[in-house]
């Protein structure tokens, strides 16, 4: 019995453990699988109306049905951080707001910088949430997002991700999304890890059964 329950929660944990994928457009310091060019690369220096969009699309990825965890990368040169405002929409239409004028709520001013090459997560990041970058540099390294991406968890990850960026704030010139990524780790439905546990107990337990008797015909 201890066999069985053992072999159980190994299966279980194999299952559990999903299947991840990372996936790209456009041009990432990150390796994955490219889906190709983007739609559209310049956000508009200070037209919060003129949005940049673009649609990755997952249909035939054949990810597990129910998203676990998430991390975006973004690549971006030139223009005026500070200004930037960002949103992505998971196929379910599920929206996370991934950065809204970073660091100007701190200082007015805002991260001055030109341009990021960034990755956001929800997981403990030393450097905090974008919202809070003042830097006028480049940024670079992984941050949390404005909002929580785990507003995405449990949604089917096939399907399209559209991603928005838009420029609220005039000078330093039109940005350019050099490309993005998602970082996608997906688990199976609980129904079906289950069944796989139970059909894992069942096929051990008919192998021992059957070892017994080829070892005591007469039972």
């Amino acid at each position: 019995m201890k066999k069985q329950l053992l072999i159980g929660l190994l299966l279980m944990g194999t299952l559990a453990a999903g299947r991840a994928g990372i996936y790209s457009l456009g041009t990432v310091d990150n390796p994955g699988t490219s889906l190709g060019s983007l739609q559209n690369t310049t956000i508009v220096d200070g037209n919060p109306a003129n949005l940049t969009v673009n649609t990755m699309n997952l249909s035939s990825a054949g990810l597990d049905p129910s998203l676990s965890s998430l991390t975006v990368t973004l690549s971006i040169t030139g223009g005026n951080n500070s200004g930037l405002y960002a949103y992505l929409v998971a196929p379910n239409d599920a929206t996370v707001i991934l950065m809204n004028q970073p660091g100007v709520s701190v200082n007015g001013f805002g991260a001055t910088g030109a341009g990021m090459n960034i990755t956001l997560s929800d997981a403990f990041t030393s450097q905090g949430s974008i919202q809070s970058a003042t830097s006028g540099s480049v940024l670079g390294g992984t941050y949390n997002a404005a909002g929580s991406l785990s507003g995405f968890g449990g949604g089917n990850p096939n399907g399209t991700w559209t991603l928005y960026f838009a420029d609220t704030i005039a000078g330093g010139g039109d940005a350019t999304l050099k490309g993005w990524s998602l970082d996608i780790t997906a688990v199976p439905e609980p129904v079906n890890v289950a069944l796989g546990v139970f059909g894992g107990l069942a096929a051990v337990f008919v192998g021992r059964r059957w070892f017994w008797r080829q070892r005591n015909p007469a039972v």
